[in-house]
């Protein structure tokens, strides 16, 4: 066998690598008098594909941020644990970098003067030891601390001897100190704001008093955070926490899509005022001139680059983009939806409707889950962001609409 030959047999045997849309989780969970006779061909095709290995699907911190987000209507939450468990059955632990750590990445290695910015399937996955790529280590010792501040506080009125008696007693390097913190702990609750609460108030209490290390209330942690089910039924009855998680999974993209939607904004803004005014065909092509990749482009890369690409040229962004597959999906898909809500809001001017369109917050979701079309095999997505993806040449015949699914496996 040659070796072109064997490099095919070994391509032919890889894994397909599969990307589920949001609405596929929820729909495929469904409870199974609801499943609908599609939805069963789907879900078995995906479980026997992933169970003899022909299939690998990705999870991303989208994926769980809109199924944590879920568990806020009361009705739902039942609904948020299931889609929660099949993402856990079918993903594994197949975690995939947040959607701007993938492009910040893939800018780092162009920006290095690598002439391929994509990444490797290692790069591209989330360690073990990481939640979506994010190193989720809490200020450990500063919890220690506020407690031992507290307690030089209480005792701050006493005189010099016996406060340094009182500290001795109290030292967590002693047996009898940790006994008195215990008992103390014991009295009043232990920390319940994110991430303490995920844990077990003995647990929590262990590691305070110092049984338990800070390596080991980390490996717990993230074993909690990585079990998508597990995680989702924590929070079913605790809003602050299901605020913070989907913060963590969703803050930075959200900066980074504002940065380069305010310019969208601000001119459609100004376009309904000449409207008015009666410059409807003025107003129609400053639209569509005012959509410039070349200025979208300067500001995605300077939003995610880590650094400074002041000096760089227009042709110098365009190089780096050209280089980041990720990067270059993202600008593509949002230069096609830019015309599309400017397509959208001219219409409705020429029928009389003066109103801006507003945008779907649900489209900034969808717009993060591209990010990761160049690394599958097959990506599922709604069918308005499909039109906007199949735009782009390189990745068209990856968006696949669910029927496809089902060819990942024949009985």
């Amino acid at each position: 066998m040659t070796n072109a030959q064997s490099l095919l047999v070994q391509l032919c045997t890889l894994p397909k690598i599969v990307y589920l849309d949001s609405s596929d989780f929820s729909d495929l969970s469904a409870a199974e008098s609801n499943l609908s006779n599609d939805s069963r061909t789907v879900l078995a095709a995906l479980r026997a594909s992933v169970a003899n290995g022909t299939a690998k699907c990705l999870l991303s911190g989208i994926h769980l941020s809109e199924a944590v987000h879920a568990t806020d209507n009361p009705l739902h939450k039942q609904a948020a644990v299931r889609r929660a468990s099949l993402m856990q059955e079918l993903c594994c632990h197949n975690f995939v970098r947040l959607p701007h750590e993938v492009m910040r990445l893939e800018l780092e290695k162009a920006i290095s003067g690598r002439s391929d910015g994509r990444l490797s399937e290692e790069e591209l996955f989330s360690a073990k030891s990481e939640w979506f790529g994010l190193s989720i280590t809490p200020q450990l010792n500063r919890r220690r601390g506020l407690a031992t501040a507290e307690l030089e506080k209480q005792i701050a009125h006493f005189p010099r001897n016996k406060r340094r008696k009182l500290k001795s007693e109290w030292r967590l390097s002693n047996e009898s100190g940790r006994a008195r913190w215990r008992s103390l702990l014991q009295r009043n609750q232990a920390p319940q704001e994110f991430p303490f609460n995920l844990l077990s108030n003995q647990f929590v209490m262990d590691w305070l008093v110092g049984d338990r290390s800070d390596d080991d209330f980390h490996a717990r942690l993230i074993e909690i955070l990585n079990d998508p089910k597990g995680l989702v039924e924590c929070v079913l009855d605790l809003t602050d926490e299901r605020d913070t998680i989907y913060g963590l999974l969703r803050n930075q993209g959200v900066q980074i899509f504002s940065s380069i939607e305010a310019s969208l904004q601000s001119v459609l803004e100004a376009a309904g005022g000449l409207i008015d005014l009666g410059h409807n065909e003025a107003v129609a092509k400053a639209l569509r001139q005012a959509i410039q990749p070349t200025e979208l482009r300067r500001t995605l890369v300077s939003q995610l680059a880590e650094t400074s690409v002041e000096n760089f040229d227009d042709r110098e962004i365009s190089r780096l983009i050209a280089t980041c597959p990720s990067v270059s999906v993202f600008l593509n898909m949002y230069v096609a939806y830019a015309h599309s809500v400017v397509e959208s809001n001219l219409q409705r001017w020429r029928s009389g409707k003066r109103s801006v369109v507003a945008r779907e917050p649900s489209d900034f979701g969808d717009m993060m889950h591209a990010v990761y079309a160049p690394y599958c095999d097959m990506f599922r997505c709604d069918a308005y962001f499909a039109s906007l993806l199949k735009q782009d040449a390189n990745i068209k015949h990856r968006v696949v609409d669910r029927r496809k699914l089902c060819s990942l496996y024949s009985p």
